[in-house]
């Protein structure tokens, strides 16, 4: 059983930030671009072992619609800025393009690891749950949400304590 916790990010100018936990609910933050470091910072702290998953910044259609010409250079920026953190404090760190994670990292998976009403109405961090979710599966040992595996697991059970009982059989 995994000890690893997994810290999503979702860079940009308004950063999404989920600390998922193997066996609690996760912490959600969503916060202006300077204080991401220092909320990643303290997550680390938190934890025993961890593995940094940072959305991967890809220029293309979509980075073109972009709020503002600077998005770019500063989500480049905060990026850089997560690199160097990590090597400093020594955590590892991953960085997927969300064409890659979001197929996988479904709202139904969200749900069956309890992170879309944890992630209410903040769209940032709702990718950041995604990023992290798919490193904690892919990388980090954790079994899938969607998996029978993880259907009887410690931390189904605890997701189960705090989301709405499902009649039926799960997939």
């Amino acid at each position: 059983m995994t000890r690893l916790a997994v810290i999503g990010v979702d860079p940009g100018p308004t950063p999404g930030i989920v600390l998922l936990w193997p066996h609690r609910a996760p912490d959600v933050v969503q916060c202006s671009a300077g204080a991401l470091c220092t909320v990643v910072v303290a997550m680390l702290e938190e934890t025993d072992e961890s593995l940094l998953a940072v959305e991967e910044f890809v220029v293309g259609a979509r980075a073109a619609r972009s709020s503002s010409a600077s998005a770019g250079t500063r989500t480049r920026d905060v990026i850089g800025a997560l690199a160097r953190l990590a090597e400093d404090q020594n955590v590892p760190i991953r960085r997927y393009r969300a064409a890659d994670v979001k197929p996988w990292a479904t709202d139904r998976r969200l749900a069956a690891a309890g992170l879309v009403e944890a992630t209410k109405g903040m769209r940032h961090a709702r990718d950041a749950a995604r990023h992290a979710l798919y490193a904690a599966v892919r990388d980090g040992g954790h079994p899938d949400p969607l998996s029978t595996r993880a259907a009887g697991s410690p931390a189904a059970s605890a997701r189960s304590d705090r989301s709405p009982t499902r009649k039926g059989p799960r997939s």
